[in-house]
């Protein structure tokens, strides 16, 4: 069994947004016990992709056990690290694994992942998350090779590198052979979204998102362009959103309150 160099990895927990019986989820589960022989998986009962990192409130989760180690859960991605963290397991894991996605996770889409959101669930609870994704991956194992081939040796390279407080690392593998991929490499996030196609529904007033309008042009070093060139995009992602250089133009202002 692998490990880290650095920190043992005694317990690891899976998730995705892709639904417990996802492939992705086997192939997640595979890299998982190089590192381990405590792994767990809590994961949606069904597709939650898009979910983003909304949370069910004012409303029941409910937790199946499935298997040995293995649950499903009727919520939402966080909700599957919340409660798995806070119900089902008896102490925090040393990393949270999530993914690996159906399709990249890339540029604004990472606002919606389901796949990155239950990472930063994690990063909020103080745990080491690595969110996966495989670009262009579908329902054919054989869609997944790159990440098969090459998913131990990168959360090996995290690991090694060390994830901060607070920080979640981003990984897509690029739709490629696999002899063919030149190796990891940091990239920021692309700027992609133009808007969205919307189609009709099935009855009146109805409507559906169709495919992202996305912009054609990716910008060099950015997560899609490296892709594009055959690397395996890693790209760490800040949960704290403050834009930082606006604040510095900010300064305390007094108001003059007008009488009413």
């Amino acid at each position: 069994m692998d490990a880290s160099t650095h920190k043992p990895i005694r317990r690891i927990l899976l998730s995705n947004d892709d639904g417990i019986d996802a492939i992705g989820l086997k192939i997640l589960y595979d890299i998982a016990v190089q590192f381990s022989d405590d792994v767990w998986v809590i994961a949606p009962s069904e597709n939650r992709s898009g979910a983003s990192r909304s949370i069910t409130l004012r409303r029941d989760v409910a937790i199946q056990q499935i298997g040995p180690k293995r649950y499903s859960c009727s919520g939402t991605p966080a909700d599957c690290i919340i409660f798995g963290m806070s119900q089902i397991l008896d102490q925090p894991p040393d990393l949270v694994l999530t993914g690996i996605n159906h399709g990249m996770n890339v540029a604004d889409d990472i606002l919606y992942s389901g796949t990155v959101a239950g990472a930063m669930e994690a990063a909020l609870l103080q745990v080491p998350a690595i969110a996966m994704s495989q670009r262009h991956g579908r329902d054919d194992i054989a869609d997944y090779a790159p990440s098969q081939r090459f998913g131990v040796a990168v959360v090996r390279h995290l690991l090694d590198v060390g994830i901060p407080d607070r920080v979640i690392m981003n990984v897509n593998f690029p739709k490629t052979n696999v002899d063919q991929i030149k190796g990891m490499k940091p990239a920021f996030l692309d700027r992609h979204k133009l808007g969205d196609v919307i189609v009709a529904g099935e009855g009146p007033h109805h409507y559906r998102l169709g495919p992202l309008h996305s912009d054609p042009q990716k910008s060099p070093g950015s997560d899609r362009a490296v892709l594009d060139n055959g690397w395996i995009s890693l790209t760490p992602l800040l949960m704290d959103v403050t834009a930082q250089d606006v604040m510095a133009s900010l300064t305390p202002t007094k108001l003059d309150v007008e009488p009413v």
